[in-house]
């Protein structure tokens, strides 16, 4: 069995939505993903030494609420995840509302935490990790299905 949450990191967990963390400010847009693919992206955010912010997680939906700077989600456009303005919440993509019983919020330990994820690494980093993950599952890779970053 797939653990729900595994990582090489030292993380600080909040095992309650509320309170949020003290060092996120007070305006921010959030890019959702999937664990799948959003947790290793994050992970080689920190091997290549940019700086992470908070993360959000669902357990239940399996998915990461990362914020990142306000004034981000106009130019995001990727096929891995979105990014929506204002502090938003929700996991559904689909305008929804998802009843998540399982949220915490996961501090990166260490001298590479920030107040939010820098959007333009993690872009390129979620990008990577999916055509990673696409050549490891054998699907092929036609050149218009490159992605790059819109920064």
């Amino acid at each position: 069995m797939t653990p729900l949450l595994s990582t090489r990191y030292q993380w600080q967990l909040g095992f309650a939505e509320i309170p949020r963390p003290r060092a996120l400010p007070r305006d921010y847009d959030v890019v959702r993903v999937g664990m799948v693919l959003g947790l290793p992206a994050i992970e080689t955010m920190i091997d290549e030494a940019h700086r992470v912010g908070p993360l959000l997680c669902c357990l239940e939906h399996r998915r990461l609420l990362v914020p990142v700077r306000a004034g981000t989600a106009h130019w995001w456009g990727a096929p891995h995840s979105d990014c929506v303005d204002g502090a938003v919440r929700q996991c559904r993509t689909d305008g929804g509302v998802a009843g998540c019983h399982s949220r915490l919020w996961m501090l990166l330990a260490g001298r590479l935490a920030s107040a939010t994820t820098e959007p333009g690494a993690l872009h390129h980093y979620l990008s990577q990790t999916r055509s990673r993950l696409r050549n490891v599952a054998g699907q092929p890779q036609a050149a218009d299905l490159r992605e790059v970053c819109h920064v």
